[in-house]
């Protein structure tokens, strides 16, 4: 059901978020449906419009656009006559006409859209085992089943009791309710992480998480948050005034407020300052993309302020550097340059005397404060990503922006290996050898498309790793559906959210842990409930062919069997099942689980025929129904014994949990009804004793041959690479 719901939502995933678009038609401004827009048409683009139709600009002024989206790069991009403008960026700022080139499905979007609705289960080793299991319980059924009906048939006295000796024999082979326990575990951790706001779109994906050993991060909404912050305003020139700073500070208010469309640099360097009491501007010159400038001649309240000058510019240094004087520009060089190693972006605040006018910089200028801005990185970015190398995750950030601001992020993180980007521009994905070399080399992936994000993906999984990736925007979708694992943050688009296993709804990424533990619980927790039911499994198995073989009398009527199921796997497994754990994931699940279970069955096989095969005998001289009883009490306690190997080491609960399935055996034993009710009948004193003995026999000989299917372990214990090695 829940896989059927997650096709539909593909179904439905919508790219385009826009409902209309504003097109020019016989000279009328007209608004329709991104689906009605046609080829030549003209289109109006504005301040907060989402781009329908791939397009291309014929005018307009200081026209940007956020492509971060499509291309992972944060910074807005600037859009020129002549220049494409592509379907799913999103206008920050300015305004222009353009002329459809692509629509409909021949749009770029689209081969996005095609991606996304592509439908792919998250790889799960519990689900591809406990598949494989009842593939063979499926195939053993009908040899073993027809062989046991035709021995019960010739041993029994009649057709009644043969067939109920034979469905005794057939109902152990099914490892009734694995399946159920399984998912059960699953979303019982769908539900908790629920709590701490993480949506699970697929059960499996909770145990996929916590298998990762490598995890693929994106920069942009992942490490950070997708927005700007002023990491300081440095003053230049020799401080006369006293006030001086908080002249700053107002002058950048003022600008902010005399712009009439601000960018988002401006808005963000505004948010850092106090905008009270700002100053009311005479000429303004708005920024413009062209120009990489904005200032204003303000008011004549200015000179309230002593030393104050009228105008102030701020903007791009590389241009207002060239209006001040050769020997104020080394100092600012230098502070420039230190801030671009930093990967943070500079603008440059400058006054003059002269009167703004016709859009014109003035002659001279003189340097007053540096604004540095970065990126805002994730407070919980760095605790989270340490906490993956703890574990033997190794971490790679993979982003469409430049490799030196990626690689700045990722030092501010800490992130070893931070310094060992490359530029993906440079690399031929076409080349395997050459792309597999390079992303074993570097940690840092710089100017990525989306066609190289999943390849470096393939590139990793062709290397043996469990590839878990995140993403907030619509390239990241084919490498999201190409990993074993995708995360969506809370920023993503509905499209990213829609192919997504996990979404993080509060965006914090110290959920993180929390969803790795719950996957941790139920891996460890379903291999001991596993190892239970393959052993009744195995156990049955060889009944079934003993008895089948050798013409005796199936020695377990369907209601022992019951009993015995309940007792020592059913109720037992459903506790174990929700028990909390911290174990290491390692891969090869079935493989473990068959080391424990051929070997734990064939004993409590082998000791039930045996305890069985001498009450029966001579030696025990005991009835059907008493031997019977005995074989059920053999099978009852070495299925105990079983239980406490996978237990181990027990604590108290699980000490409690054993001496209450005694308990409820000895009730059952004592009690005549119940007694009665099972067809339990007390052997004599000879059978007990040599039945007894047959189970200390097993219990000497399973502590030789066999080896729990995992171990208990403090994970901080654990060596670095323990989930690689396995």
């Amino acid at each position: 059901v829940q896989e059927v719901r997650a096709k539909r939502t593909l179904d439905r995933v919508r790219l385009l978020v826009s409902p209309v678009v504003t097109v020019r038609r016989d000279g009328a401004a007209i608004e329709v449906a991104p689906d009605q827009v046609v080829l030549d048409d003209l289109i109006e683009f504005g301040s907060g419009d989402q781009v329908a139709v791939d397009a291309e600009m014929l005018a307009g002024d200081g026209l940007e656009v956020d492509e971060s989206a499509l291309t992972g790069e944060s910074d807005p991009v600037v859009k020129l006559p002549g220049d494409e403008v592509l379907s799913g960026s999103v206008v920050i700022s300015g305004a222009a006409v353009g002329v459809a080139r692509r629509v409909g499905e021949d749009a770029g979007i689209h081969r996005l859209v095609e991606q996304a609705k592509a439908f792919e289960l998250a790889t799960s080793e519990l689900r591809s085992g406990v598949d494989q299991v009842l593939r063979v319980v499926g195939w053993l059924i009908v040899p073993l089943g027809a062989l046991l009906l035709w021995s019960q048939l010739r041993s029994n006295d009649s057709i009644d009791d043969a067939l109920i000796a034979a469905v005794a024999g057939v109902i152990g082979l099914v490892p009734q309710g694995l399946i159920l326990l399984v998912s059960m575990a699953l979303a019982v951790a769908v539900i908790r992480l629920s709590k701490d706001h993480v949506v699970v779109q697929e059960l499996h994906a909770v145990e996929g998480l916590a298998r990762i050993t490598m995890f693929c991060v994106d920069k942009t909404g992942t490490l950070t948050t997708g927005s700007m912050q002023v990491d300081g305003i440095e003053l230049l020139g020799a401080a006369e005034a006293p006030d001086r700073e908080a002249s700053v500070k107002r002058a950048l208010a003022s600008l902010a407020t005399a712009d009439p469309s601000p960018n988002r640099t401006l808005r963000v360097i505004a948010d850092a300052v106090d905008g009270s009491g700002a100053w009311a501007a005479g000429s303004i010159v708005p920024f413009s993309s062209a120009r990489k400038w904005s200032g204003a001649t303000f008011a004549p309240d200015v000179d309230d302020v002593p030393g104050v000058p009228p105008t102030w510019v701020m903007g791009a240094p590389e241009i207002l550097l060239d209006r001040v004087d050769a020997a104020e520009r080394p100092p600012v060089e230098v502070l420039i340059e230190r801030a671009t190693v930093l990967a943070q972006r500079v603008v440059l605040l400058a006054t003059s005397a002269e009167v703004l006018a016709d859009q014109t910089l003035p002659r001279r200028l003189e340097p007053q404060a540096l604004i540095t801005l970065s990126e805002q990185v994730r407070d919980d970015a760095a605790s989270t990503m340490a906490y993956f190398r703890r574990q033997g995750v190794t971490v790679k950030v993979i982003s469409g922006d430049h490799p030196a601001t990626v690689s700045a992020v990722a030092s501010h993180i800490e992130l070893p290996g931070a310094d060992r980007c490359i530029d993906m521009r440079t690399v031929d994905i076409d080349d395997t050898a050459a792309l597999d070399a390079t992303v074993a080399e570097h940690v840092v992936f710089g100017r990525v498309l989306p066609d190289q994000k999943r390849a470096i993906v393939e590139s990793l999984q062709r290397a043996g790793e469990r590839v878990a990736m995140t993403g907030d925007g619509v390239n990241d979708i084919p490498a999201l559906k190409r990993a074993d694992i995708g995360v969506a943050v809370d920023t993503a688009t509905p499209a990213t959210k829609a192919v997504s296993q996990l979404v993080l709804l509060d965006g914090r990424f110290d959920r993180m842990p929390n969803v790795v533990g719950e996957g941790r619980r139920v891996i460890y927790n379903m291999e001991r409930v596993s190892a239970l039911f393959l052993t009744k499994t195995v156990y049955a198995a060889l009944f079934a062919l003993a008895i089948g073989l050798s013409g005796s009398v199936f020695p377990f009527l369907p209601r022992q069997m019951s009993l015995v199921s309940e007792l020592t796997i059913g109720i037992p497994a459903f506790a174990l099942s929700f028990r909390s754990a911290d174990a290491p994931c390692r891969p090869g699940y079935l493989e473990r689980v068959l080391r424990f279970a051929v070997p734990a069955g064939l004993v409590t096989g082998t000791v039930t025929l045996v305890a069985y095969g001498l009450a029966r005998s001579d030696i025990g001289g005991a009835t059907l129904e008493q031997s019977r009883s005995a074989s059920t009490l053999a099978l009852v306690l070495f299925g105990f014994w079983i239980l406490t190997m996978l237990m181990r080491p027990i604590d108290r609960l699980d000490l409690g949990l054993l001496v209450a399935m005694l308990a409820a055996f000895a009730l059952v034993l004592l009690i005549e009804p119940l007694r009665d009710f099972y067809l339990l009948e007390r052997p004599p004193a000879e059978v007990v004793a040599t039945t007894l003995a047959s189970v200390a026999a097993g219990i000497a000989l399973s502590l030789i041959h066999i080896s729990e299917p995992t171990r208990r372990r403090d994970s901080s214990r654990m060596p670095s690479s323990a989930c690689k090695r396995g």
